[in-house]
């Protein structure tokens, strides 16, 4: 069936790329001591963190016009516009690391690193805003062959000069870090290349449209912050309450966890354009199709949780050095924080379409706060394992007051059981297609 193939495509292409760090992760664990791993992770959240504050998510936009604008050169003068954006922001950020970086290492935990590694930071960044932007035109465009084959040579690259540089050179955590610099300048010139093959970078920078995707990003910076925030600070809270020992370990058993993420966002390249379709005609059919499939998405993430929260064990007797193995016990409240996210993530399709953004700036201040208070209580009251509680308990939150919110905008027939799933699973499955 159409609908199973790419579903299953995009899945699994969209899981294989984002799941780089757990490839790289068992070499890693042999290579790099827990102080180590701690340092890379905060790396990596302080990357995580800036991405949408770069972007100020104005190229959010571009899946929304690219369904909306029927006018192509128009498209490109926005699709233009937009890639503006997170360029000026970065030249800002490097000035910000040229003047601040040595005051503010000690607050960030980064006083053993250079200044340089901030300006590592926000090239990685910008590389890596427009490396995205590219693999969502290519799921909205439908090029799934193009797709794969980016997402995997991307990772099959990474993985190798990571293993190239820490392995074989002896770098430990800078080895990671210019593997991750290098994948990142190749996939972000690709990006350029393709967008001007193909006549989106041939429009006109107009400040109008990058008003119009500045105020439209804006409101969704808070969401996407909120939820990095729940993703990275508990990091720099072990890394301080704790240690940054422990903030090493508690990363490779939130790694394990984040796996039900990875598999959330892969069916999201699918889900999103699926939802967007159907919204723009809506029908009684289609309000069921789209039911359907968050209910078999529902289900198949319990189950992925209870098969990673079981597997995980003998993952780390055999992949994993030993000195991590305290990381075992963070798993299953990660994936189960993440399950949570996964649920909020499937009522934010209706906030963006209808352009309730606000509500998502709103949320995002309370997942951040009580993210923030939780992290604090819980690691002061249990310790380490206080973070992943919170994680769990923050986005539990969130997804029910979405849920409230998004049904308010669109009703849909949740309990309606009998149409639902009338004639059996198998059917059900086929009338999403």
């Amino acid at each position: 069936m159409k609908f199973i193939k790419h579903i299953s495509l995009y899945t699994f292409v969209g899981l294989f790329g984002g799941a780089i760090n757990f490839f790289v992760m068992p070499v890693l664990s042999h290579y790099l001591s827990p102080t180590d791993y701690g340092l890379l992770a905060l790396f990596n959240s302080y990357v995580t963190i800036l991405i949408p504050l770069t972007g100020l998510l104005a190229n959010s936009i571009i899946s929304i016009e690219f369904f909306k604008e029927k006018d192509r050169s128009v498209f490109a003068d926005k699709f233009t516009s937009v890639q503006v954006v997170p360029f000026v922001v970065a030249l800002i950020g490097c000035l910000f690391v040229w003047q601040f970086y040595s005051a503010s290492a000690q607050f960030l935990e980064l006083e053993k690193t250079s200044r340089i590694w901030g300006f590592i930071i926000v090239f990685i960044t910008l590389s890596t805003i427009y490396v995205e932007q590219l693999f969502t035109l290519l799921i909205i465009e439908k090029k799934a062959g193009l797709y794969a084959a980016l997402m995997m040579s991307r990772v099959a690259i990474e993985v190798t000069i990571t293993i190239y540089f820490v392995v074989y050179r002896g770098m430990n955590w800078q080895g990671r870090m210019y593997s991750w610099a290098i994948t990142s300048l190749l996939y972000a010139t690709t990006g350029f290349i393709y967008f001007y093959r193909n006549g989106y970078l041939r429009g006109r920078i107009k400040l109008p449209f990058i008003k119009q995707s500045v105020l439209f990003g804006l409101p969704l910076i808070l969401h996407t912050v909120g939820k990095f925030v729940v993703n990275q600070s508990d990091r720099l809270f072990i890394a301080k309450m704790v240690s940054l020992d422990e903030a090493g370990i508690y990363t490779i058993g939130y790694t394990m966890g984040m796996l039900i993420l990875i598999i959330i966002n892969a069916f999201f390249n699918f889900y999103a354009p699926f939802v967007l379709e159907r919204l723009t005609n809506l029908t009684d059919e289609k309000k069921l199709q789209i039911v359907r499939l968050n209910y078999l998405y529902i289900v198949a993430i319990i189950a992925i949780l209870i098969l990673i929260t079981v597997v995980t064990p003998f993952f780390f007797d055999y992949f994993i050095n030993d000195r991590y193995n305290k990381g075992v016990k963070y798993v299953f409240w990660v994936g189960l924080g993440y399950f949570f996210w996964g649920g909020y993530m499937l009522f934010v399709v209706y906030i963006n379409y209808f352009n309730k953004n606000s509500i998502l700036g709103w949320l995002a201040v309370v997942n951040v706060l009580t993210n923030l208070l939780f992290n604090y209580l819980f690691i002061k009251w249990v310790g380490a394992i206080g973070a992943a509680y919170a994680t769990a308990l923050s986005f539990f939150l969130i997804f029910v007051i979405i849920a409230y919110h998004s049904n308010k905008l669109v009703r849909l027939p949740w309990l309606n059981f009998n149409l639902i799933f009338k004639g059996g699973l198998r059917k059900s499955i086929s009338d999403i297609s």
